[in-house]
């Protein structure tokens, strides 16, 4: 299983709220948070293809180009499954993750799979939790992140298996 994650600029390692605007980039490795999903990804004969990245005010000052290009790049790369997060409890970031999610869902035939906690974004639950399966994870600092972790990779592979999800989704998503 090959997978892509998108992450904000804090969550990739790249600078903190300060860093905001980071254009949205790539690279052919894990980068921050999203080393923790490689090692856990390796155990389950997957790979990390890529990590995407995108400051949270560069892409609300952006967001068609940056869901357009995200979707572009997936097609070409040609990875089983693109995740989203993990975004934690930051609002922002939870926001890019579902609309981007859904843009390329919905714009390719990538399945994707988002990783968000509902502290702090309830409302954005509600909006997205009918057109993109969202795991449910602890805010930033909170227990339970293996176990979310453990969730997200699971639905990836139901997924790239077109395996039946119903049971596994109103079991760990929102």
């Amino acid at each position: 299983m090959k997978v892509i994650v998108l992450l904000d600029q804090i969550q990739a390692g790249l600078g903190g709220k300060e860093k905001a605007d980071t254009e949205l980039g790539g690279k052919k490795l894990a980068m921050g948070a999203a080393e923790t999903l490689a090692k856990d990804l390796a155990k389950k004969d997957g790979s990390l293809m890529a990590t995407f990245y995108c400051g949270t005010a560069y892409y609300q000052a952006n967001t068609d180009l940056v869901q357009g290009k995200i979707t572009r790049m997936c097609e070409k790369m040609q990875p089983d499954v693109l995740l989203v997060g993990p975004t934690y409890d930051y609002p922002d970031f939870s926001r890019m993750a579902c609309e981007v999610g859904l843009a390329v869902q919905t714009g390719s035939k990538l399945p994707v799979v988002a990783m968000v906690a509902s502290e702090k974004n309830t409302e954005l639950l509600s909006e997205f939790k009918t057109q993109l399966d969202i795991i449910k994870m602890p805010k930033k600092g909170g227990a339970g992140l293996s176990d979310a972790i453990d969730h997200a990779l699971a639905l990836c592979q139901l997924k790239v298996a077109h395996a039946d999800r119903s049971e596994f989704v109103s079991q760990y998503c929102y």
